[in-house]
């Protein structure tokens, strides 16, 4: 079969070393020389052709198109383009594969002209940083396997798909399948009854082969995912500043199954925000809304736990700061895809397609290539800077807190009063502007009086209790009450919390409630299933 042609393209001068060290690696490998066919510059005789025109047909007709980018522009045409922007153009109109790899400049500027390019191809590309020759040969052979992969060339599972020789179904837990039923019928409308046996459900996801449980089952529904995959968690960090610098405020490791660390990582990230009021119109309650809404906290860390590299030993990292939410992911892109295909709505080409069609059927993915953009749309619809992408060494999502950072105020402008607010309100209001200075950086931070900050959660809660106390009375309906325990879940609570906020006994909401909106995809445990001390949230996909 022909040869993939791979023009490598860049600044001659800047990169002539790195140029024809790719070139000899995909010459001289034997799996890459046998599918590709490298050009660059330095290989071509002198033609009588135009040799500058002779390198743009080369760009437009190559199958891939490997960019090296450092400080250098390089020299203009009379165009105002340089070279090497002409033959990144030039391939992108002959719909070539194109991968980035950006040097590590160490605190040195590039060129103006070079900013701006690199700011074009940030948008566009997928890319990675080398910091010396040999990390880029090993970036560009990662790159040129998964290309290969992606025509089919080899025949490769996805993680999710490959086994263990050390596992059996005795590693599957019963219960977190049952559980699994429940809810995909509630949310899918499941096919298999109930009371399936796990064999049965894992044949039906395709999560067993050979009789083995496959690597997706052991993530999904092992009694201890960690035993066989020690960095499959999510870890998460809060920094009272901008920086990651000591002292971490608050440090948690969430363990368990996948669906277990999303709710727990989920919950955790939500009780270090600000909740706040909106403004009165004809409701009599105020409606209690979180500075960055839930669903898009919950689907950021659903797309980093789904569709991570679990090959990586990497883990999945969360950090709260001042002004910003950033969670990191051990994966890139898949080859299908640029950056800017995920401004918009795009296939779907998860890196562990089996795990991400349980969690679909489980109500934590509501339609395939959308979360980006539903995040995009519910940040936008709350007055927030757009979640950002940076795909240079991992998958990075930064969510903009509600602050400084927008240069607004918003968390203050949207708690509202009116001459009808008591005593109660007012206070509570008050608090509610405590905790905004928290959220944005106030004083308080900055001459050490951290007791708001160190008790979010409990105030968040406080706050909370407080609006649904207003709606509880001695003959409240069913409905009465599933309403109020819905709204107080926004921030968690357990079983007793409830009861006592509600008036009722704790048997009576484990029997007849709870149960039921878990089933549902109501409400979401933040701790592994069964665990005691269970606390529950209101699963983030109700806000739209």
């Amino acid at each position: 079969m022909p040869k993939y042609k791979v023009f490598i393209s860049s600044v001659q001068s800047e990169f002539s070393k790195e140029r024809q060290l790719v070139f000899d690696f995909i010459r001289n490998d034997e799996l890459m020389g046998q599918y590709f066919e490298p050009f660059i510059f330095e290989q071509i005789a002198a033609q009588d052709a135009n040799p500058r025109q002779l390198y743009l047909d080369e760009a437009s007709s190559s199958q891939v198109y490997l960019l090296l980018m450092g400080k250098r522009y390089g020299n203009v045409l009379p165009d105002g383009i340089s070279p090497t922007e002409k033959e990144y153009q030039a391939a992108g109109e002959g719909n070539a594969w194109r991968v980035a790899f950006i040097s590590d400049l160490d605190g040195q500027q590039r060129e103006e002209a070079e900013e701006r390019f690199f700011r074009k191809v940030q948008n566009e590309l997928s890319y990675r940083v080398f910091s010396n020759p040999s990390v880029l040969v090993s970036l560009v052979k990662q790159s040129l396997y998964a290309y290969l992969k992606y025509k089919g060339v080899i025949q490769a599972l996805s993680f999710d798909e490959q086994t263990r020789d050390d596992v059996s179904m005795a590693d599957i837990d019963a219960t977190k399948i049952k559980d699994f039923l429940h809810q995909a019928r509630q949310k899918r409308g499941f096919p298999l009854a109930e009371d399936s046996d796990p064999v049965t459900v894992l044949k039906h996801l395709r999560l067993l082969r050979h009789d083995k449980p496959s690597n997706g089952a052991l993530l999904m529904f092992a009694n201890d995912p960690q035993y066989f995959f020690p960095s499959a968690v999510v870890k998460c960090a809060w920094f009272l500043g901008t920086e990651t610098v000591k002292p971490i405020e608050d440090y948690k490791t969430f363990e368990g199954g996948v669906a277990d660390q999303i709710s727990q990582a989920t919950s955790w990230v939500m009780s270090k925000l600000s909740v706040r009021f909106g403004q009165r119109n004809m409701e009599a309650q105020n409606e209690v809304k979180f500075e960055i809404p839930r669903s898009v906290i919950f689907e950021t860390i659903v797309n980093a736990v789904a569709h991570r590299d679990y090959n990586s030993t990497g883990s999945v990292q969360v950090s709260v700061f001042r002004n910003r939410i950033v969670v990191r992911n051990p994966g890139t892109l898949p080859v299908e895809l640029t950056k800017a295909d995920l401004m918009k709505e795009h296939g779907s080409y998860p890196h562990n397609p089996y795990l991400a069609e349980v969690m679909y059927q489980m109500g934590y993915i509501e339609k395939y290539g959308t979360g980006i953009t539903e995040n995009i749309r519910r940040m936008q619809e709350a007055r927030l800077l757009a979640p950002e992408i940076d795909l240079s060494a991992e998958f990075i999502t930064t969510i903009w807190r509600d602050n400084d950072a927008t240069e607004s105020s918003n968390v203050a402008t949207n708690i509202g009063t009116d001459d009808a607010t008591n005593d109660i309100d007012n206070t509570l209001v008050d608090k509610l502007n405590d905790i905004a200075n928290v959220a944005t950086g106030s004083t308080n931070v900055a001459t050490g009086n951290l007791n708001v900050a160190t008790d979010h959660l409990a105030e968040n809660k406080r706050i909370v209790d407080e609006i649904v106390k207003k709606k509880v009375h001695s003959r409240m309906s069913p409905a009465q009450i599933r309403e109020c325990i819905i709204e107080a879940c926004i921030v968690e609570h357990s079983i007793e919390e409830l009861a006592l906020l509600l008036n009722k006994a704790p048997a009576h909401l484990r029997n007849r409630f709870i149960p039921n909106l878990v089933a549902d995809g109501i409400l979401l445990p933040t701790k592994p299933r069964h665990t005691k001390g269970q606390t529950y949230m209101t699963n983030p996909k109700l806000d739209k």
